[in-house]
């Protein structure tokens, strides 16, 4: 366990064989890396985070990782509006990817998301 620690967190090559990391721990390193290229926001968005309640911390995490997951070149380029487009801008995740990981919701739970971006923001 303790070499993969050390894998992940001080190696570029991070996918290499002999420690069969799985696709979840590299999203999360990638996720981590994009948000500490903005530290002062950094601390901003972890203090936000831990605010919210279980229902909510599982719907933002979804919503993460399909920010992550969808970090692919795609023939279309949809742009995000409003508040998500400023959670994009604020957290330095990119505008394609919020749009993407955003879109993926639908009624009730993109309400929820709604609320929880707007929490953001202020």
């Amino acid at each position: 366990m303790k070499k993969t620690e050390r894998k992940l967190l001080n190696s570029e090559d991070v996918e290499d064989a002999e420690y069969n990391i799985s696709p979840f721990y590299l999203a999360r390193k990638k996720l981590i890396t994009e948000l500490f290229k903005k530290p002062k926001n950094f601390k901003e968005f972890v203090f936000n985070y831990f605010k919210l309640s279980d229902e909510e911390m599982k719907v933002f995490d979804m919503f993460l990782k399909n920010c992550v997951r969808y970090d692919i070149k795609w023939p279309i380029t949809p742009y995000p509006k409003g508040k998500v487009r400023d959670f994009a801008l604020k957290y330095g995740l990119g505008y394609k990817r919020v749009a993407l990981g955003y879109y993926f919701f639908e009624d009730d739970e993109r309400i929820l998301l709604d609320n929880i971006i707007e929490r953001f923001l202020k």
